[in-house]
């Protein structure tokens, strides 16, 4: 198992009665990465997250989070990570704030750290209204909220934009991804809407009817399964490296920004664009290439398609 694993899960088995939920999953998630557990509802996500918390017992396999078992060793799991639970239940007739100072305090933190959650959040101007006023993107604000009360290495988040509008939906997917980028901290976020995670994540984990079918960095499964993806070039002459890169076939689109262009490449065909940048990194002023993202839900299919 890599070291740097926050998450170490092997042959892991899970069944309520006859109902099997959980066929020998096995997968990990690396440290300070953004992370998709992705799968269709009724597909083990949720008993996955709630096992990884040390709250369900597992019938057999290995887990690990931090390298503890969290069955055995919860607390010491529980103190370094925070989770928002799919529909969080909140009183209604209490304040925010006065939600948040409890939490806190149950968790050793004193009024500080609400003010740091609420910041992080958006929540500040909402401190003083009751939580039944809450709009359900603000509910599920506060629902971060909690879950960031004592600055966790590791967020578990299950279905964090479940039932939101569009707009809503975007704004918590931005939020969480600032976590990441700001605060450092791992994040496992499950979802059964496949395609709206492609712009946060960089790890998937691909579940279907309790079996883990692959697992790993999104550039890799792309590149294994053939999928389109798209990179960011940091190039001195964006223009003109946008107008040659247009011209080739394996180059479904460009878009070009102040210092860089981002190119999509049709499936299969990234080592000639790989090509195509190294033979002219000194004609356009090629700095760094990263890769953005790919099509979650192209790779979900085919991922399954292959098992």
């Amino acid at each position: 198992m890599a070291c740097l694993a926050v998450i170490e899960v092997r042959d892991l088995y899970k069944s309520y009665g006859k109902t099997v939920a959980l066929r020998g999953a096995s997968f990990s998630v690396p440290s300070k990465t953004v992370a998709a557990l992705l799968g269709p509802n009724g597909s083990g996500k949720t008993t996955t997250l709630k096992i990884l918390v040390g709250v369900l017992k597992r019938d057999r396999g290995d887990v690990k989070v931090f390298g503890f078992d969290p069955w055995i060793n919860g607390v010491e799991v529980r103190e370094r990570l925070g989770i928002l639970h799919e529909k969080p239940i909140f009183p209604g007739d209490v304040k925010v704030k006065v939600l948040l100072k409890y939490l806190a305090k149950l968790k050793g933190y004193s009024g500080s750290e609400v003010e740091r959650v609420a910041r992080i959040t958006g929540l500040v101007k909402y401190l003083d209204s009751r939580v039944k006023g809450l709009s359900r993107g603000y509910l599920q604000r506060l629902g971060l909220a909690q879950a960031l009360i004592g600055d966790p290495e590791l967020l578990l988040l299950d279905e964090p934009t479940a039932n939101l509008d569009p707009l809503a939906r975007r704004e918590i997917l931005r939020l969480i991804k600032s976590f990441q980028k700001e605060l450092g901290v791992t994040i496992l976020v499950s979802s059964h809407i496949i395609p709206e995670l492609e712009e946060i994540c960089e790890y998937a984990v691909f579940i279907k009817e309790g079996i883990i079918v692959d697992y790993g960095r999104l550039e890799d499964l792309s590149k294994k399964y053939f999928t389109e993806v798209s990179y960011r070039v940091v190039v001195e002459k964006p223009r003109e490296l946008a107008s040659k890169a247009i011209s080739f076939d394996f180059v479904k689109g460009v878009e070009v920004e102040e210092n860089s262009v981002e190119i999509k490449v049709k499936a299969g065909r990234v080592s000639e664009l790989a090509d195509f940048l190294e033979s002219s990194k000194d004609t356009y002023g090629v700095r760094k290439v990263e890769f953005v993202r790919a099509e979650l839900g192209d790779l979900y299919e085919r991922a399954v398609a292959g098992t």
